[in-house]
């Protein structure tokens, strides 16, 4: 198999997979007996935020929460935000947010809730003149993503947080960081300073699939998503899955040390082959994002006439694994949703196929799957 789908999900590390088989096996007591605490679970747990906090470059008091995933931290973000917002204010977000973002303020809008959305430009970046122009003091909540997950576009998150803070100072501001930590440096200390919560999974950077986080700045209060059993300082309750937990400790060291050797770059080597060949073969491909900052391991594309959908399922039958990104099928009433904000016609859009590389990927396997697409076509 050729899998170049690493955007939906990654292949854990080795070490992942030894270190929870073991946790599973032989320590796999309640973090909250006693036996658990004889046995220095919490210091273990403790470890786990020390190296998120590493990977995502947090100071050593912003509380690290463990959660199922991005989808639930997003949740409970947005959850936070419309408590601020009710009765007194509004929200922000953009119109390119994933659906676990997207969908929880669509349903806070059907409830009267007032949702302000950022459109995008052509590079698929959120249009900083038009978020200037709609901020207002009534503003308390915004939410505004990373890096996108089909196209891989890094979003002007530092601007924008920037006139965030300065034009409403009390705004709760989170960005969803799932497709940027662990590919590209991240630091809550640096260019994220104006950010108060950060979502993450763990399975995007090569750890367990179930386990994520939110990111809580030090001072920041929110309520808690999950009641019950008091744990993680009464923020999310629910006994602590110890396995994954140690799982995502090992895959945020790990790509830590990837990040500082400055692996991406291979990486990125292996995507700008897969462009450049693809720009010689077929003349007319789309490559959505190209002229701003993208992901390293990204590249949204169409070939003009390809049928996104029958592409996808013939490279699978040859063991080549990508994706639509978005469902491009018949049912769905808006194909590639992202790329006909971007101003793309519904015709091109129905063409867009995600590449989406790991440091596993090679040369070889880039050459590989450019002559199966040549072959296709001729």
């Amino acid at each position: 198999m050729i899998y170049l789908d690493n955007n939906a999900t990654t292949k854990p590390y080795p070490e992942v997979v030894e270190v929870m088989t073991k946790f599973m096996t032989s320590r796999f007591w309640n973090a909250s007996s006693a036996y658990g605490q004889i046995d220095g679970l919490e210091e273990v747990v403790e470890t786990a935020k020390a190296a998120i906090r590493m990977l995502i470059g947090a100071a050593p008091d912003d509380e690290v929460v463990f959660t199922s995933g991005a989808t639930e931290s997003n949740t409970w973000a947005v959850a936070e935000g419309a408590r601020r917002a009710m009765g007194r204010g509004w929200v922000l977000s953009s119109q390119i947010e994933h659906p676990s973002i997207s969908e929880p303020l669509e349903s806070l809008q059907k409830q009267g809730m007032e949702v302000r959305l950022v459109p995008v430009t052509r590079n698929g970046t959120i249009d900083l003149d038009k978020l200037a122009g709609i901020i207002d003091s009534d503003l308390c909540f915004a939410s505004l993503m990373f890096a996108h997950n089909e196209t891989g576009v890094l979003q002007p998150l530092q601007e924008a947080a920037s006139l965030l803070r300065e034009r409403c100072p009390q705004c709760l501001i989170h960005t969803d960081a799932t497709q940027a930590i662990g590919k590209v440096p991240v630091s809550f200390k640096g260019e994220l300073c104006d950010v108060d919560l950060i979502s993450f999974s763990g399975h995007k950077f090569h750890g367990p699939k179930g386990i994520g986080g939110l990111i809580i700045r030090e001072g920041t209060q929110i309520q808690p998503l999950i009641r019950g059993g008091g744990q993680q300082n009464n923020l999310r309750s629910g006994t602590l899955n110890i396995p994954a937990i140690v799982g995502i400790s090992v895959a945020a060291n790990k790509s830590w040390e990837f990040l500082q050797m400055n692996l991406s770059e291979s990486i990125c080597a292996v995507r700008d082959r897969f462009e450049e060949q693809m720009s010689s073969i077929f003349p007319n491909v789309n490559i959505l994002g190209s002229q701003t900052q993208r992901l390293p391991n990204t590249s949204y594309f169409g070939i003009p006439e390809a049928d996104a959908d029958d592409l996808v399922y013939l490279l699978a039958t040859e063991g080549i694994v990508l994706s639509t990104g978005s469902s491009c099928s018949a049912k769905s009433i808006e194909p590639a949703k992202t790329a006909l904000l971007m101003k793309y016609s519904y015709e091109e859009a129905s063409t867009l196929l995600r590449f989406s590389a790991s440091y596993e990927n090679t040369a070889d396997e880039v050459d590989l799957l450019v002559n199966k697409l040549r072959q296709v076509f001729n």
